[in-house]
């Protein structure tokens, strides 16, 4: 058996038009002898741009792309990239492809607003996978439905010929992980997903964000970073009397994290939880 080979791509940290950054967002191209299946796909003309190129230079066919989660920034490629490569399917869980199919209109105006017209449109909804499994040069890659990350439903793709998960957003590596889109009822089960990819025994963990820089084969830096950050931020956000209070904390555990604009709007998000709740 060829063993298949991976490619990552980290698009680059985007200053957002109204102020604050938006995190460093990954593609895996998984590529076999003659085939290749990408996972997530940009939302950025010039990072599609550079997928297209990357599959075109490996001189596979694209049979699938794979998207983890309802997210725009994992998907809104997929027009552009099914443009170029008719053949390919998109593809998603079932959850998954429930979840764009029913926010995706919201998502085009949100995110034309967001990033004041540059990112790019996408009017595509992946087809619901039908199993669990998708085929490249006749080895299996298995999807599979972890629960919640920064949304649910949140999936990954696991690679078992080469012990390798491409994690979607359930993993952050080197990057302040976004807890703003969930509350404090919702982070253990967040925990919870990364202990259901640690249970897989991985040798290689891709983030759905990360520092480029970053490697992918460290799992203290992955498995372990993206647990101890959200238990470090539940106990922070007990003992921090306000949202800046909370960022100090956090930033004095991990000073040289990406985007600091994720970790304020969650302590912002967060802060607001502990006050209703009292």
């Amino acid at each position: 058996m060829t063993d298949l080979t991976l490619d990552v791509y980290t698009g680059p940290l985007r200053e957002l038009p109204n102020g604050g950054e938006f995190s460093p967002t990954t593609s895996t191209i998984i590529s076999g002898p003659t085939e290749a299946v990408l996972v997530d796909t940009q939302y950025m003309e010039s990072d599609v741009a550079e997928l297209i190129r990357r599959i075109e230079a490996s001189g596979r066919t694209l049979t699938t792309i794979y998207i983890t989660h309802a997210h725009a920034d994992h998907y809104f490629g997929l027009e552009r990239l099914l443009e170029r490569f008719p053949q390919a399917r998109a593809v998603a869980l079932p959850s998954v492809a429930t979840a764009i199919k029913a926010g995706n209109e919201d998502e085009r105006k949100h995110w034309r607003l967001f990033f004041g017209g540059a990112a790019l449109d996408n009017t595509v909804i992946p087809e619901p996978l039908d199993g669990d499994t998708i085929l490249i040069d006749g080895q299996e890659l298995k999807a599979m439905e972890v629960g919640l990350a920064d949304i649910a439903p949140a999936t990954i793709l696991w690679v078992p010929s080469i012990s390798a998960v491409v994690a979607g957003d359930a993993i952050y590596n080197g990057v302040n992980v976004f807890l703003a889109a969930s509350g404090p009822e919702e982070w253990p089960r967040w925990i919870e997903s990364v202990d259901k990819i640690a249970a897989l025994n991985p040798r290689t963990v891709i983030a759905g964000h990360k520092r480029p820089d970053l490697p992918d084969d460290d799992l203290t830096a992955t498995i372990e970073h993206t647990r101890a950050y959200i238990r470090r931020f539940i106990e922070e956000l007990e003992n921090s009397s306000n949202s800046r209070d909370l960022v100090a904390r956090m930033q004095r555990h991990y000073p040289d994290h990406a985007n600091p604009s994720a970790l304020v709007l969650s302590a912002i998000t967060a802060s607001k939880h502990k006050t209703a709740d009292k």
